[in-house]
């Protein structure tokens, strides 16, 4: 069975658009002026940049968790709460991104250091 020629362009349009996405994606990006904020019960405590590596433990009135800043991303690697979801979320590393311990209320939130507010604040009028 021979393919059309029309399906073979759709086909190698297909994959080739599919290859961009995925780099796109999964590229590392350069993280210069981003950093990771960190609040807890709603004040902001610390803020680390996402160039450089680091390990910090973070001690609430709740418990602890440890982050790992490496590669431009963070993400939460250890926690002293029951349920452990906040460990087992992925790193994050784009602006906007969060990862929440809910036992702890600990939120770690990417932001850009070129905006204070996230474009979804400025069309609802919402607080950063």
């Amino acid at each position: 069975m021979k393919l059309p020629k029309t399906d073979i362009i759709f086909l190698v349009i297909l994959i080739t658009t599919g290859l961009f996405l995925t780099i796109l994606i999964y590229f590392p990006r350069n993280s210069a002026g981003t950093y990771v904020e960190i609040r807890v019960d709603g004040e902001k405590t610390a803020a680390y940049s996402l160039s450089a590596d680091h390990r910090e433990t973070l001690h609430t009135a709740s418990g602890e968790n440890t982050i790992i800043i490496r590669d431009g991303a963070v993400s939460m690697s250890d926690a002293d709460c029951p349920d452990k979801v906040c460990v087992s979320m992925r790193r994050i590393s784009r602006s906007g991104e969060t990862i929440v311990c809910l036992p702890h209320k600990l939120v770690l939130e990417i932001r850009s250091s070129g905006s204070e507010t996230s474009p979804l604040d400025a069309v609802t009028g919402g607080a950063p």
